[in-house]
């Protein structure tokens, strides 16, 4: 499925291949990311500012807070500035917001619902950044919280609001990330789910012709050839009408492993239709796809029905020859040579090569499934 996280494609990370799994997340939600950041930032400025227009005996604070409203103008203001991904950015705005919220508590008088604040730079953590993220601002949160208390503060209860702030800000930033965890790894299964048959356990044709643009443009940026198989099992209408439905379903996923034992690293597989499969040979001309095609009916012989009978599978294949050749183009090409190999009496591997179609002769060792007429 990594192929499919190109949603961070157009970002500085497009083509770093060494980008991490939390680089990759970052990098698609950082318009929102820095969207809530600044609306952080602006908000707690405001707040601040409104404050000191409320009734205050002691206003000795004011030009403390002023320059901390200042300072979260700023924030908003840089965050506004950086429009590309920058990991350094997201790093930035909890450690800048944590470090604010300190100087808040150290100079404010008194300090009454000021640790409440804490609560926005954590929040943006647990929810946007990772674990080791996490802990890493809430190691700050409690060192800064300890010098603003004890080091600045005259509270009489500084104490009990050390362990009070820092526990309950902890424990939110630790259910939040909980919580955000649970809900990727649900989403992530849903998204695996939709793009998976669910009887054999390959790719649908939806998440298939996703893959083949994909492995088209890969093909062509790196300059390798890519083919095209497609497979159809033969006379799988009188295998579901004699023997049952439970007989084909066991055929399709018998054929389906046999698919996964010849797969190599980068090949995509896909049952693309009731008794159809699309196989992707990446890095794959046409002749060593038409020797993959028939390889695999070869393997079908071991691949007995219900009944004792013998599978056999016809096949096309095409190559992606001509640069401007397009996934519909290629998968018309592959069809059509499909339609000329079952044409042709079945059990064989026809090729589609420069708008022409070659049939091979039946498959050595392959006898036809005696279930009558095609």
């Amino acid at each position: 499925m990594s192929r499919r996280l190109r949603v961070w494609a157009g970002t500085d990370l497009a083509d770093n291949s060494s980008a991490t799994p939390s680089d990759v997340t970052g990098a698609a939600n950082f318009a929102f990311m820095r969207r809530t950041g600044i609306a952080m930032f602006v908000l707690g400025a405001v707040t601040l500012l409104a404050t000191l227009s409320l009734p205050d005996p002691d206003r000795s604070d004011h030009p403390a807070l002023t320059l901390i409203a200042a300072l979260l103008a700023v924030g908003a203001i840089v965050n506004w500035s950086i429009r590309t991904y920058r990991r350094w950015v997201l790093r930035a705005t909890v450690i800048y917001g944590i470090l604010l919220v300190s100087a808040l508590m150290a100079v404010a008088r008194p300090i009454e619902a000021t640790p409440f604040f804490y609560l926005w730079p954590m929040l943006f953590s647990a929810y946007f950044l990772s674990r080791r993220d996490v802990a890493i601002d809430l190691v700050i949160l409690w060192a800064t919280l300890a010098i603003a208390l004890f080091g600045w503060s005259n509270d009489p209860m500084k104490e009990v609001m050390f362990m009070g702030v820092g526990v309950s800000v902890t424990l939110t930033a630790v259910v939040v990330t909980l919580l955000r965890e649970h809900l990727t790894a649900v989403i992530g299964q849903l998204a695996a789910a939709s793009a998976t048959d669910y009887l054999t356990g390959l790719l649908n044709r939806r998440a298939f012709d996703s893959e083949l643009r994909g492995q088209i443009d890969r093909a062509r940026r790196s300059d390798v050839p890519l083919a095209l198989a497609l497979f159809d099992l033969d006379h799988f209408k009188q295998i579901n009408d004699r023997l049952g439905h439970a007989a084909g379903d066991r055929a399709l996923c018998d054929f389906s492993a046999l698919l996964r034992r010849q797969q190599r690293s980068g090949d995509t597989l896909a049952r693309v239709g009731g008794e159809e499969f699309a196989i992707v040979l990446f890095g794959v001309g046409l002749q060593d796809a038409r020797e993959y095609a028939e390889r695999i009916g070869r393997e079908l012989r071991r691949l007995i029905t219900a009944d004792g009978g013998v599978l056999s599978a016809s096949a096309g294949v095409a190559a992606l020859h001509d640069g401007d050749a397009t996934p519909s183009g290629l998968l018309v090409a592959a069809d059509r040579a499909l339609y000329a190999a079952k044409a042709a009496g079945r059990r064989r591997v026809a090729t589609w090569e420069d708008g022409s179609i070659a049939i091979g002769r039946p498959l050595d060792g392959m006898e036809q499934l005696a279930l009558g007429a095609a």
